[in-house]
């Protein structure tokens, strides 16, 4: 074959990626579907004729339908002559654009088998092309054995066709490895193969590769399409990189290529990702000047966005246009709006807006069941939970594995957490499996309900079955002993982590930290703390929960010590911290004037930021400012540093 100016011969030994598997010619059955909706072909009783009428109708795109495409392929196999293969594949083509790539690679076996065509390159390639959309990538590497075989020499479009194939599949990875392969035996990539790895890439993430990818076939001279900009700009707004995104798009236009709906679709969904709404009324104003007219998914971003904003005028308004233009709100438009209000605890609005949606005629999805079972759970009203639980039956609906651990936080948040349990063996009869997420759930409610030992025969079950136990399922096991007070028990758990294979993380040493603070073990505390310094730096939460341990023991000084620390870090003391420190003030006057000061060094920004005190506290912020006020002057003349300041304090 011609390749540019150089004849390439490609053997299967020079090809590194065939595949041991059985030829699928030899495998596949044969199903031949028999029609008589033929009335316009049977007026060409010659078969020339006919043959010239089917060329036309498959050319001009006039075979829509997929029984008249398999009448039109049955008449052609009753044909004496039988017709070439190149009018065989020609029909073929229109099959597999109607997306039948199973009965297409069956009639290219009845082809073979029962007419004695032999198949071509273009036959094979049809075929490839749909065992790679049907993700039998292995298969397809088989065919291309075959092909060699019968001394047939594949093309641009076989190689690119596995390279699709392998993206489909998500092995993106060998599809450039295969690219390369290409080039190296001297297959010139053409507009299609770019454009197949560059939405691959984007597709896995990789959208730096991708752009790099873009650039090389612009050395090549191959000049980019909408389709392969559309796909990097999606790529790149995904990766909120939206910037790129919008300079990819004014490069389009300085190349003449006119965006088209998919382009502006994806900028408007990175822009929204944003909130960067007067840039998308810009690109909504191009479009509309351009006759392109937002659709369904287009729009319903906008209603999503705005929801997810809490900006429900704006969101119904966006509806209220889609309905203007013309086009009619989908089960994700409807679902976007419940969500937000049953986050809002708007939960009569919500079901006035499922009741709309169903009574228009438009069927809810599970989606639509999970947020308001969610959102009624969050309104503690189990009940009406439940009977949506039972609506979803009653509509044919299977309750998923989301459904089903929403339903089992509600319970336990509402304090019904043997109800929970039941829910949650439940699962198993409806032929659901409790994923990891499932199981944290449950065994948080197991907790706080102080089932504790239920909760620990759970975690048994647990490891039993082979799950992939992670550290967040043994923090809130540990946080569950260390809140029942069996503080050895705690220990042991919190030591045989590391047997267990898991890294602890902050979140549990935070955990076992406050269990030995409310034990009154401050220095085991302590040297716990220190001891993540070398594993696991303590966060904002593992300081506050220490520092609120030292004030309950009135460990002051050390409590000022670990304030200075968690300042220095750029640590603020939480709601929990300043309670303690202004109750801790309102009854003493401070061990020294020095030590109050330094109270109101700490925490006087975050109790103005937080502009909600109570009455009683009002006069203690009062004395923490007129200390603040009268002890700098005095503190800057004793001191050169606020690190002089806590020294003196900790004497």
């Amino acid at each position: 074959m011609l390749l540019g100016s150089k004849r390439v011969t490609l053997n299967a030994s020079r090809f590194l990626y065939l595949s041991s598997f059985p030829c699928l010619l030899h495998t596949m059955g044969t199903s031949i579907v028999t029609s008589t909706n033929t009335d316009d072909a049977e007026r060409h009783s010659n078969g020339t004729q006919f043959l010239i009428f089917m060329r036309h109708q498959c050319r001009v795109g006039q075979v829509k339908n997929f029984d008249e495409a398999l009448d039109l392929f049955q008449r052609m196999a009753r044909m004496k002559p039988v017709p070439s293969v190149k009018d065989f594949t020609l029909l073929l083509g229109v099959i597999v654009r109607l997306r039948h790539y199973t009965t297409a690679i069956s009639l290219v076996k009845h082809m073979y088998s029962a007419l004695g065509i032999e198949p071509d390159t273009i036959t094979l390639n049809i075929v490839i092309n749909c065992l790679c959309r049907l993700k039998l990538i292995s298969f397809g590497f088989s065919v291309l054995g075959t092909m060699f075989k019968l001394g047939l020499e594949p093309t641009v479009m076989t190689l690119t066709n596995l390279i699709n194939g392998l993206c489909v599949q998500g092995n993106v990875a060998q599809a450039v490895v295969l690219a390369d392969h290409m080039e190296k035996l001297g297959y010139p990539l053409d507009v299609y193969t770019y454009g197949v790895l560059v939405n691959g890439l984007c597709k896995t993430g990789d959208t730096l590769v991708a752009v790099r990818w873009l650039r090389k076939m612009e050395e090549r001279n191959w000049k980019p399409n909408v389709v392969v900009y559309s796909s990097v700009m999606d790529g790149l707004c995904k990766d909120g990189l939206v910037y790129e995104a919008l300079n990819l798009f004014s490069e389009m236009g300085a190349k003449d290529v006119l965006p088209n709906l998919v382009t502006y679709t994806c900028l408007i969904q990175g822009l929204c990702n944003f909130g960067r709404w007067k840039e998308v009324g810009s690109l909504l104003d191009d479009m509309m000047k351009m006759g392109m007219k937002p659709d369904v998914q287009t729009l319903n971003i906008l209603v999503d966005s705005f929801c997810k904003e809490g900006k429900v005028t704006q969101a119904k308004s966006v509806i209220g246009f889609m309905i203007i233009m013309g086009e009619k709100p989908d089960v994700f438009t409807y679902n976007s709006l419940i969500h937000v209000y049953c986050l809002q605890n708007q939960m009569n609005e919500a079901m006035g807006i499922f009741n709309f949606m169903v009574n228009g005629g438009c069927l809810p999805d599970i989606a639509v069941f999970t947020s308001l079972i969610h959102g009624w759970c969050k309104n503690k009203n189990i009940n009406k939970a439940m009977y949506l639980l039972e609506e979803m039956g009653k509509m044919g609906f299977v309750p998923d594995v989301v459904t089903w651990t929403t339903l089992i936080g509600g319970f336990c948040q509402a304090g019904q957490s043997l109800a929970a349990k039941d829910l949650f063996f439940n699962m198993h009869k409806h032929g659901k499996v409790p994923n990891i997420q499932t199981c944290s759930v449950m065994l948080d409610g197991l907790c706080k309900g102080n089932l504790l030992s239920e909760a620990v025969s759970l975690v048994e079950a647990m490891e039993k079955s082979n799950l992939d136990l992670n550290i967040f399922i043994y923090a809130i096991l540990l946080d569950g002993i260390c809140s029942s007070g069996k503080l050895k028990d705690a220990w042991e758990l919190f030591s045989s982590l590391p047997a267990k294979g898991l890294q602890i993380n902050v979140y549990a040493y935070t955990i076992m930290i406050k269990g030995l603070c409310k034990q009154g073990l401050i220095d085991k505390a302590e040297d716990l703390l220190m001891n993540m310094e070398e594993n696991c730096p303590p966060n904002n939460c593992t300081y506050n929960v220490f520092v609120q341990g030292l004030l309950t023991k009135k460990e002051i000084a050390r409590s000022i010590k670990y304030l200075a620390i968690m300042k220095d870090k750029g640590f603020s003391v939480d709601a929990a911290t300043t309670k303690l420190i202004i109750n801790y003030l309102s009854t003493n006057k401070g061990d020294t004037e020095i030590q109050e000061y330094l109270f109101a060094y700490y925490i006087l920004d975050e109790l103005l930021i937080a502009g909600e005190l109570q009455e009683s506290s009002k006069k203690t912020i009062a004395r923490l400012i007129a200390a603040q006020d009268s002890l700098v002057e005095t503190a800057k003349e004793e001191a050169s540093s606020i690190s002089n300041i806590i020294a003196q304090a900790t004497k």
